[in-house]
């Protein structure tokens, strides 16, 4: 994969995670409002129960929910920091921070479900005791308030899983890019590593065949240096008229010896008559 594409691809990547981390600590943020303000809406119900029925019955839930309101305020904080965080790249410290945050939001969302329901229950024992019309009319009235409050939470929490479900599908699709990326890496620098050893092995096969022609030419070169030598010397040797030993030392051919001539030869004859 080209140098370029590859941190245009990261690039990319990182800003869409970026994008869906920013989705995430929105929808965290909207949440804890949402979690705070219902629970402060559920301890003022508590408070005003506590008032009007007369007993303390109702001490259990104001502790419950001003412990709660505590978790929510500390988590706010969290989140705000997170938040704070936003021009920082990132890292797979923040990524452990954000599924910290949301799973402590999970945690107050399953309390604050909880108070509700010990609220709700509380609040139907009340009609059990023997109370005036204006105390039964005003349970009645809260009791109503409260079912706002469990239908409204009801509403939040779909909403929130639907946009947290589409920001989990975003990230799932981007890990499997990134996943095929990385793949793609290590496959082509598995096929560059490969390529330069056969590069590698293949310079060392010329070196070490320019290193044996080195060591078998010499003999070679000296042979035809000693023949062209001789040749040299034999020509040298012809040009200033000298010959070879052997060529001196030839026997030369005998003239051939003169038969007398038939007129001498009659002349003796007549003489010797």
């Amino acid at each position: 994969m080209d140098k370029n594409k590859v941190l245009q691809s990261q690039q990319s990547q990182e800003n869409r995670t970026k994008e869906v981390m920013s989705e995430i600590k929105e929808e965290y943020t909207k949440t804890t409002g949402f979690l705070e303000e219902n629970t402060n809406q559920q301890l003022n119900i508590a408070k005003e129960m506590k008032d009007e029925m007369k007993n303390k019955d109702f001490d259990t839930n104001i502790e419950e929910l001003k412990a709660l309101k505590e978790e929510i305020t500390g988590l706010k904080a969290e989140i705000k920091r997170l938040n704070e965080m936003e021009n920082i790249g990132l890292s797979s410290l923040i990524v452990r921070d954000i599924k910290s945050v949301g799973n402590a939001l999970m945690n107050l969302q399953e309390k604050a479900i909880g108070s509700i329901k010990h609220l709700y229950d509380n609040m139907k024992h009340q009609l059990s005791y023997n109370l005036t019309k204006a105390q039964e009319k005003f349970v009645q009235i809260k009791i109503g308030i409260v079912k706002g409050l469990v239908n409204s939470m009801q509403d939040f929490i779909r909403e929130q899983q639907k946009k947290l479900d589409s920001c989990l599908e975003k990230l799932d699709n981007l890990s499997k890019e990134i996943q095929k990326d990385e793949e793609k890496l290590i496959q082509d620098g598995q096929n560059h590593e490969d390529n330069t050893r056969k590069e590698d092995i293949s310079i060392k096969h010329n070196e070490d065949k320019q290193q044996e022609e080195k060591e078998t030419t010499p003999t070679e070169n000296e042979e035809k240096k000693e023949i062209s030598s001789k040749e040299i010397l034999k020509a040298e040797m012809a040009d200033k008229g000298i010959v070879k030993k052997e060529e001196k030392e030839k026997p030369k051919e005998r003239p051939a010896e003169k038969k007398p001539s038939v007129l001498k030869k009659l002349k003796e004859n007549q003489q010797k008559i």
